[in-house]
């Protein structure tokens, strides 16, 4: 009889390992006479990237500078959550779309934010999580349009992917009334379209994603992919949203470059936490983004360079110790 290992789980323990070790070299910064010395960062849920990321950052920040101690607080992820908690304390900082940051500030109770949360700001810019549909090679879905009518599994209700599925349906004429629509977590939907108990799965991550490898190694996948009109039409009503390909044999069963609907995460504080503080985080989390892909491959988006082209945005408001780092590092 075969047994076949979880790469979910060797991925969790090596990670796990990787940042207990990571970052054991670090040159400390002293934080001597700033008023906050204990900080949080809620992330998504145990074992996902958000949770690596924030793990990470926290690791790093501790190690760092000197009477700063951060540890990660695990939460289901979605800006609702994360963007309230970050709101109610100072200490708390937190991880999110850069689409949950602007509804949030705005208060869009069809997000789920029954009132506005001016007080959130940016302080650094990171990972792009993608969008995947997927279906089977003998599905008879070989696009978009094909699955009008069908059973379709989306993210959880109130993550930022599940608005970003619902955009790709309704855009391609699905709706409640004529479709199946079903939330789902990641490994819910594998089973799920494994079993044809849904015909197209959208979930949401980086690259690799692990449930979409598994999902490669063991059935037949159709990787689905927008098309340059629709990718247009979503663009200029999203514009929090990009379209980007995943390059054809990224995934073995992948036989063409897939475009995907992505979004940009962030880390997020209360514009109360101290502004000198802030501007350590920055210029900590900056220098140190090859430690942070050390422990996830997804940590050396988080840099200057990703975060630039939001600087400049009229959707993100940055807080002020992190604009000091970023006007010091431009000049």
């Amino acid at each position: 009889m075969k047994i076949r290992i979880d790469s979910n789980w060797i991925y969790i323990i090596l990670l796990t390992a990787l940042i207990g070790v990571s970052v054991s070299n670090n040159t400390a910064v002293s934080l001597s006479g700033y008023s906050t010395d204990n900080l949080s960062i809620v992330s998504g849920n145990s074992g996902g990237t958000y949770y690596y990321i924030a793990a990470g950052q926290a690791k790093i920040l501790s190690d760092t500078i000197n009477g700063l101690q951060v540890t990660t607080q695990s939460t289901s992820g979605s800006p609702t959550e994360n963007m309230t908690l970050v709101e109610q304390n100072p200490s708390t900082l937190g991880i999110v779309t850069v689409d949950g940051f602007y509804y949030a500030q705005q208060g869009d109770k069809e997000r789920g934010f029954d009132h506005p949360i001016p007080g959130l700001r940016a302080i650094l810019v990171g990972h792009t999580a993608y969008l995947y549909g997927l279906s089977l090679a003998d599905s008879g879905i070989a696009t978009y349009e094909d699955m009008v009518g069908k059973r379709i599994s989306v993210p959880p209700v109130g993550s930022t992917t599940y608005y970003m599925a619902l955009a790709i349906i309704n855009a391609y004429g699905g709706n409640e009334a004529n479709s199946k629509i079903i939330p789902m977590s990641s490994s819910e939907q594998a089973d799920a379209l494994k079993d044809g108990t849904v015909d197209v799965a959208f979930m949401a991550g980086g690259i690799p994603q692990a449930t979409v490898t598994d999902l490669d190694y063991a059935v037949n996948l159709k990787f689905l992919s927008l098309d340059n009109a629709m990718i247009a039409n979503l663009e200029a009503e999203y514009p929090f949203w990009k379209s980007r390909s995943i390059k054809a044999k990224t995934y073995s069963k992948q036989s063409e470059d897939m475009h995907c609907l992505t979004v940009n995460t962030l880390l997020a504080c209360n514009e109360a936490l101290d502004a000198d503080v802030v501007y350590e985080i920055t210029k900590v989390l900056n220098e140190k983004v090859d430690e942070l892909a050390g422990i996830h491959s997804s940590g050396k988006e988080w840099n200057r360079e990703t975060t630039e082209e939001y600087l400049d945005n009229d959707f993100l408001i940055f807080h002020e110790g992190a604009k000091r780092y970023y006007d010091e590092v431009r000049k």
